[in-house]
């Protein structure tokens, strides 16, 4: 097994820790005794827990990206930029995964400069994915003229990271 491949292997065992009982009680103890090792081999891939946070943080971006790809795939015009969209709500196991360890990380980053950067950078480049399908489908006159990509992108994403926060909490109603 390469590198790499241990890398992702610690990396989901993070996140199976993480959505079972958050990021405050993911240590790196807690992380091997998911993998049935010693807390060594965690180091070895990771030298700290900030490290494999981080490291699990872009694994979010990197799921999210593909599924949304998966997403548009023969798809073309609005029905793109709406399968864009609900390929960020958790309407599946997964996606669920995904959201409770993109907010534990929200939160966990909360104070650390560094961290939030990093969550900062993610949602900037997700937010430039937006835009640009707007402004191609406002070239192909599929939307007003007068609209504007930057704040239809911001209300769109705000609108969905809305819907996907509140299904944590009000999960029976959603």
């Amino acid at each position: 097994m390469s590198q790499q491949d241990r890398r992702l292997e610690v990396s989901e065992a993070a996140w199976r820790v993480i959505v079972r009982e958050g990021l405050d009680r993911a240590s790196m103890r807690a992380i091997a005794q998911e993998m049935n090792c010693t807390t060594g081999v965690v180091t070895h891939y990771f030298r700290n827990k900030q490290e494999l946070i981080l490291f699990a943080l872009h694994q979010v971006s990197d799921r999210l990206q593909m599924m949304m790809q998966l997403a548009i795939e023969n798809v073309s015009g609005v029905d793109r930029l709406k399968a864009m969209l609900l390929s960020f709500l958790p309407l599946d196991q997964e996606r669920q995964e995904i959201l409770r360890v993109w907010v534990a990380y929200l939160g966990y980053s909360v104070g650390r400069d560094g961290l939030l950067k990093e969550h900062q950078q993610s949602a900037a480049e997700l937010r430039a994915v937006i835009i640009q399908e707007l402004e191609v489908l406002q070239s192909a006159g599929l939307l007003r003229e007068d609209l504007l990509p930057k704040v239809e992108a911001n209300a769109l994403l705000a609108l969905v990271n809305g819907v996907a926060i509140d299904s944590l909490i009000q999960t029976e109603h959603l």
